[in-house]
Parts: C-alpha cells; sequence; structure tokens
C-alpha cells in the first residue's frame, strides 16, 4: 500500500472519527427537546439477574424505544457504570447513575428537624455527606468523558430514614451550622437543646437570618461541585427527584447545578399513577396533566437552563398497564418526557409483558411526535370504580379510604362494622354503605364533580361521612353545610397544615362519646388541617389558637363530620383520641 493512499485512508478514518462525534453531540443537544426523555429507571428486569443489569437487557430496553437506562442499584460502583453505559452507548440510547443525595449516619453530624428530631442521615451541612457525593459524582463525571453515553446523575432527595419529617432537605438545626451562624455573626449562645433552637431563633427575630445563612453555605457547596465537575466535563448534568423541590433543591440546586451547557433536568412524581385509586382512568388523565404543568408553571418562574419530566410507578395505585401508557404520552405531550420507576412486576411474568407492550406503544408514538394515544378510549376494562359491595356480614358496613392496616385492624376489633377499602365512587355503590371515612383522599375536584355530588346525595340519602385530614383542603365540600376548608395562620406549614399544636374538646356532644368539655390531647400525627364551620356545623374539638379542627353536623338524613388530623401514620392511637375516633364512627352510623 502507498504512502498516498495510507495518508488517504487515515485522514477519512479521522474524517470519520469527527463526524461520529459531531452526530453524537447533536442527538446529545436533541436530548429532551425534539427527542423526548424516555427514561427507565429499572428494579424489575435487573431484579430477575440478581440485581445486576446485562447487556441484554439493555438492548431490550433499547428496542422498547426508551432512550435513557438507568439501572437502580450499581450507581455507585464505577465499574458496573462503565459497563452498563458502553451497553447503552453500543445499542444508541444513553445512561444516568442513580444515586441517593442522602448517606445514612449513625455519628456525626445528623440532620435535625425543628422540632428538635433527629434522624440517622448526615445532615446537609455535614463535610461527611459532601465528601462522599463530591467523590461518586465527580468519578461519573470521569467516565462520561470516556463514555459519552452517560448523560449525568441521577440523584434521589427522599428521605427514606425513620423519623422522616419531610424529604431531604430543609433547614437543620444541627450543632455544626448552629454554631457556625453564631460565630459568623458574633452571637452568644445559650445552652439550648435541639428542640429548643428553633424556638430560640425565633423569639430573637435571629431565624430569617439564620435561614439565609445556612442557603448560603448549601450555595457554596453546590457551586463548588459543579465547578469540579465542570473541570471534567462541562456538559455533565444533574437529573433531581423529587420536582418542584424541597428547600434545599429550589434555593440551592436550581441556581447553582443548572447551567446553559447542563440544564438541570427536573423528576416529579407528581403523575406516578392516578391521583386515586377511586378515579377513572379520563380524569385521572386530566388532573395528573393540570399537575404536572402547575410544577412546570413554578419551575419556569425561576428562570433556569432547565428540564422537566414526569414519572410513572406500577406500583402506585391505578397505574394499571394501559393507564401508564396513556400517562407516558400525556406527561411527554406537556413536559419535556418522562420517566419510569420501574417496580412492582415480576420480569417472568405476564403483568411485566403487559407494561412492557404498553410503553413500547407510547415510546414509539412519542418518538414520532404523536400524542393522540392519551385521548383513545380505554382497549382493557378499567379496573376501579366498582358499583357492587362485598358483604360478608350482617354487621354494619363501613369503608376506607388511605388509612393504614392498623386502622383497618383498630375498626375491625371494635366489632361494631365488616370494614372494606373504599373501591367505588357512583351513588350505587356508596349506598350500600353506612359509614365512609376519606383520609386523604387528595384530589382536586370541584363542586360539580359527580364524585362531590354523589357524597353529597349519599348523606342526604342517610349515610355517614367521615372526612380526614387533607381530603376537605383539596376536594370541594360535599357539605359546606357543615364545615369547608380554612386557611390556619399559626404554626402553619405546606400552607394548610397546623403543626406541633394539641387539641380540645371545647364542646360536648354525642359523636364524642361521652368525653367532656376541656379534655385535652396530643394527636399522633405532627399536623393537622382546620375548618371553616357552616350554618349547620358544630365546632367540638380546636387546637390550642381556637382554630376549628373538628366540625360535626346533620344533613338530610345522614351525618358528617370533619377532621383535620391524620390517624394512625406511624403508630397506633391512644386515649381521647382513640375514644373520638370510634365515638365518631357509632355517632355517624346511628340513624
Amino acid at each position: 500500500m502507498s504512502v498516498r493512499v495510507m495518508c488517504l485512508l487515515a485522514a477519512l478514518a479521522v474524517a470519520g472519527s469527527l463526524l461520529t462525534g459531531l452526530v453524537s453531540a447533536a442527538a446529545r443537544e436533541d436530548l429532551g427537546r425534539s427527542d423526548k426523555l424516555r427514561v427507565l429507571v429499572d428494579k424489575v428486569l435487573m431484579a430477575a439477574n440478581g440485581w445486576v443489569m446485562t447487556e441484554d437487557h439493555v438492548r431490550e430496553i433499547a428496542d422498547a424505544g426508551f432512550n435513557v437506562v438507568c439501572p437502580r442499584i450499581g450507581g455507585e460502583d464505577m465499574t458496573r457504570v462503565r459497563r452498563v453505559a458502553e451497553w447503552a452507548q453500543k445499542h444508541d440510547i444513553y445512561y444516568m447513575a442513580w444515586m441517593r443525595g442522602t448517606l445514612a449516619a449513625k455519628t456525626g453530624t445528623k440532620l435535625v428537624w425543628a422540632t428538635g428530631d433527629e434522624q440517622d442521615l448526615y445532615s446537609p451541612n455535614a463535610d461527611e455527606l459532601w465528601e462522599w457525593m463530591t467523590e461518586k459524582i465527580v468519578g461519573h463525571a470521569k467516565v462520561s468523558v470516556e463514555v459519552p453515553s452517560v448523560v449525568g446523575v441521577f440523584l434521589d432527595y427522599e428521605n427514606y430514614a425513620a423519623g422522616k419529617r419531610g424529604n431531604c432537605y430543609d433547614l437543620s438545626y444541627d450543632d455544626k451550622i448552629f454554631r457556625e451562624f453564631a460565630d459568623a455573626n458574633g452571637i452568644e449562645l445559650p445552652d439550648l437543646a435541639p428542640a429548643e433552637r428553633y424556638p430560640w431563633l425565633t423569639e430573637q427575630g435571629l431565624h430569617d437570618a439564620f435561614r439565609d445563612f445556612q442557603i448560603q453555605s448549601w450555595r457554596a457547596r453546590c457551586r463548588a461541585l459543579r465547578e469540579q465537575v465542570d473541570a471534567v466535563n462541562p456538559r455533565f448534568q444533574f437529573i433531581v427527584y423529587p420536582a418542584p423541590g424541597t428547600l434545599f433543591i429550589t434555593e440551592a440546586i436550581y441556581p447553582e447545578w443548572a447551567t446553559v451547557q447542563a440544564p438541570l433536568i427536573l423528576a416529579d412524581a407528581c403523575t406516578y399513577g392516578r391521583p386515586s385509586a377511586l378515579v377513572p382512568h379520563e380524569d385521572s388523565l386530566a388532573a395528573n396533566r393540570e399537575e404536572l404543568q402547575a410544577g412546570i408553571r413554578f419551575v419556569e418562574q425561576r428562570d433556569i437552563p432547565l428540564l422537566y419530566m414526569g414519572g410513572i410507578d406500577p406500583v402506585v395505585a391505578g397505574a394499571d398497564p394501559e393507564f401508564s401508557g396513556k400517562n407516558a404520552v400525556m406527561i411527554s405531550d406537556v413536559s419535556d418526557g418522562y420517566w419510569v420507576f420501574y417496580e412492582g412486576p415480576r420480569y417472568d411474568k405476564p403483568d411485566h409483558a403487559a407494561y412492557w407492550e404498553w410503553f413500547t406503544r407510547a415510546n414509539r408514538e412519542i418518538a414520532a411526535g404523536r400524542y393522540d394515544l392519551q385521548h383513545e378510549e380505554r382497549e382493557t376494562p378499567d379496573t376501579f370504580g366498582v358499583t357492587e359491595l362485598d358483604r360478608n356480614t350482617d354487621k354494619l358496613q363501613l369503608a376506607l379510604y388511605g388509612m393504614k392496616p392498623r386502622m383497618h385492624d383498630l375498626v375491625e376489633q371494635a366489632g361494631k362494622f365488616e370494614v372494606h377499602e373504599l373501591r367505588g365512587m357512583a351513588l350505587e355503590y356508596l349506598r350500600q354503605l353506612d359509614v365512609i371515612v376519606l383520609q386523604n383522599f387528595n384530589v382536586a375536584l370541584p363542586p360539580e364533580h359527580r364524585f362531590v355530588q354523589a357524597l353529597r346525595d349519599y348523606v342526604e340519602q342517610g349515610g355517614g361521612l367521615f372526612l380526614v385530614h387533607d381530603t376537605a383542603w383539596f376536594m370541594a365540600s360535599p357539605v359546606s353545610e357543615i364545615a369547608a376548608r380554612d386557611k390556619p395562620t399559626n404554626n402553619v406549614e405546606a400552607e394548610r397544615h397546623v403543626v406541633e399544636t394539641d387539641l380540645e374538646i371545647v364542646a360536648a356532644h354525642d359523636a364524642l362519646g361521652g368525653l367532656a368539655t376541656g379534655v385535652t390531647f396530643t394527636p399522633e400525627f405532627l399536623d393537622h388541617m382546620i375548618f371553616k364551620p357552616g350554618p349547620r356545623g358544630a365546632v367540638v374539638i380546636r387546637n390550642t389558637f381556637g382554630d376549628p379542627v373538628y366540625v360535626v353536623g346533620t344533613h338530610g338524613k345522614g351525618r358528617v363530620a370533619f377532621s383535620g388530623s391524620y390517624y394512625g401514620y406511624s403508630k397506633d392511637l391512644e386515649g381521647a383520641e382513640r375514644r373520638v375516633f370510634l365515638a365518631i364512627l357509632d355517632w355517624l352510623a346511628e340513624r
């Protein structure tokens, strides 16, 4: 072979290499834009192989039309990261490394909530957390230079540790940040227990300054990490869950990790399934669309480079295969794509095949820029909204919604009721029940919605309705003559909740089972809602600020009780709260 031919071939090889690089760069620029994100966070395929992903799994994911693979396990092991990323590149898709944004701690600077409660997690102010995150994430960035299929790191800030008060992170009142704040401002600190720090800061008029100081500390740490990543690969992206996000996410991650070259990718879980297992398919898609768009509007106000995607999780109530596929199309229609937290189905069972078929159909339509599938009539039966009650005894019939097994056990052990899980919304079904309890039916329904009207008709015709915690915040009151939601002004959290406040019986009433006026008790759950009583509502329990928390009354032939409390979240009900709950059920069942 002549030198001239050899030079020509070498030049062509270089040109080909450059062309391949340009094509890959262009495709990456399209991701989340003209090429909607279709991300599979896998806990099903790899679970069938001892939590190890294989090349066959990656091929299967690519063939199903997903354009990003993200194994749930292995994201902290750079050998596994590189191996799966190389397979992803071979099969023309991208890779994200999944890891938690939290780190378990038995010693050191732990997360301390405003209540003084400490969790076995490192505080967002702990050096140990940031050293660990930096080591792992810079490691991912280095792999991304050598294997360009690596988009970035998918960081999970959900709080999985015992004693959670919310997702990560809100302000921490740990000793480290508390003393750093005092030193920076020349403040002499008294000897304060963790539970005394928030009240002391508030009383001294220092809490806003403490908040700003801690946020600036977070931002400096986030900025330092972004700079270290940029020094390796400025196109490396951070993908963050949950969205729109916690205080840490919105005030530190937003401004520091989102760049023009590497827009922040936010992963919202509000579309995981139906807003409630009771809500029909079409109504659920409409509700998911509305909530997703609200999240997008929120982040757009921050004016940062970002992409936004809604999530799907098959284990969430109502997320059957057909709904999930059409949900994916709806999400992609209004956002930059979707992600699946793929758990629940078994790889070798029919449920996986059914989900895979619908995701494949959805991906095909999304990739082609077609979104009509979301509007097509169901092909498989909708599994929710039954009309017949499965009655097995002659006891009074009671249905619970949104309550944990301990509450089912409590009602059953009382012996008066046959207990069911609420499975329908139609009046025909509701009429078969003597009492209905709706706890955290967190679906925004207007007064004219058929379920709101069905509940009103149910009460008028003699039913007993117990609306608990956030139910009456999201859903229009079915019986506003008794009560409707109200906005608190004291000890407020998340706009609607009053936190860390005792309750007091303020009126004797048959609904309270003989408990006397003046009895006080501490609710099992941290927060509660308050209500505005209507002309026929009797306020029987208030909080220490005087806000109505329990309101009862009659409507037509039936009875209604509103309670702002949440029952049985982490332990059994005790004392006066237990007696109140059971007494209200008995009162609602009376005719």
